[in-house]
């Protein structure tokens, strides 16, 4: 197995295409389907089913591309840990959920910029559960992780903002007339969910759980990009963080009833020692408001 080999076979999962993998690569189709080939005669398994058009995962697939995103963050990470050592310098590893790295992450680099132009960045936008899992695997130096309840006690934070939790639809959905909207009116509507491993999730689904409706999820995905597409073209509606909501004047935007909010803290294993640029990064969210 080489590393190589799973970048193919990740990107093909992720792109759902052989052509479009290829395409992202710049390597040819052949070598792409080779490499999931090789793979599969090397395990013994079966990864994909290929079908006249596309092709879906296999039980034995879906194990190997979980593991694989994992096996292939670990690697970069050497990778840029390396490269960094090379030039004497380290960068500060950092996570952030895609959502609120939309609206947080620019901010952060003007102040960055502002304040302390040469600590370098290497960041990665993942939901919440994996930030976590990542931070206890080393993999990440800090994370800003968006939270309800308090966090596990072998991590250090520093409280960043709150956000409140929107629902969202085409100005001319029914519901958009409103001035708030509550859970129970939603009990049939087709709505767009992020993955499991999103806190907005899980703090979406415990209102639901609250108010004793099952919600009708039509769709649930990891990229922002789907869930925006789902809301826009009207097929469904969803809930996103106000922040980023406010960027999107094509839509209808309600607060829930009663209100919901994340935390977002700036998070860190409270067993590591922080180097430099890790220690300026933690002050600098201390001191100044990111957003």
């Amino acid at each position: 197995m080489k590393l190589q080999q799973l970048r193919y076979f990740e990107a093909t999962c992720r792109l759902g295409s052989i052509s479009r993998a290829a395409e992202s690569l710049h390597v040819s189709q052949p070598s792409v389907s080779m490499a999931i080939r090789d793979l599969e005669r090397e395990f013994g398994v079966s990864l994909i089913a290929r079908r006249y058009q596309g092709f879906s995962l296999t039980e034995e697939g879906a194990i190997l591309r979980e593991m694989a995103e994992s096996l292939l963050r670990h690697a970069d990470h050497v990778s840029n840990r390396m490269q960094a050592l090379g030039r004497q310098r380290r960068p500060v590893r950092l996570g952030v959920p895609p959502m609120i790295g939309t609206t947080l992450l620019p901010a952060l680099y003007r102040q960055l910029a502002s304040r302390y132009p040469d600590l370098l960045l290497a960041t990665e936008e993942l939901g919440t559960k994996t930030l976590i899992r990542d931070l206890r695997e080393n993999v990440l130096d800090v994370a800003f992780v968006s939270h309800h309840a308090p966090l596990p006690p072998e991590f250090d934070a520093v409280p960043v903002t709150d956000m409140e939790i929107v629902w969202c639809a085409l100005p001319g959905h029914p519901l958009a007339g409103q001035d708030r909207i509550s859970i129970p009116q939603l009990e049939d509507e087709p709505l767009v969910f992020f993955q499991s491993n999103f806190s907005l999730r899980e703090r979406v689904i415990q209102q639901f759980e609250d108010a004793g409706v099952t919600p009708h999820i039509l769709h649930a995905t990891e990229q922002l990009s789907t869930v925006q597409s789902l809301i826009r073209s009207g097929t469904a509606t969803g809930f996103l963080l106000r922040p980023l909501a406010a960027t999107m004047p094509d839509l209808a935007v309600l607060s829930l009833e009663p209100q919901v909010f994340v935390h977002v803290s700036l998070v860190w294993r409270r067993s590591q020692k922080p180097f430099r640029d890790m220690s300026r990064l933690i002050e600098l969210c201390r001191q100044v408001p990111v957003l």
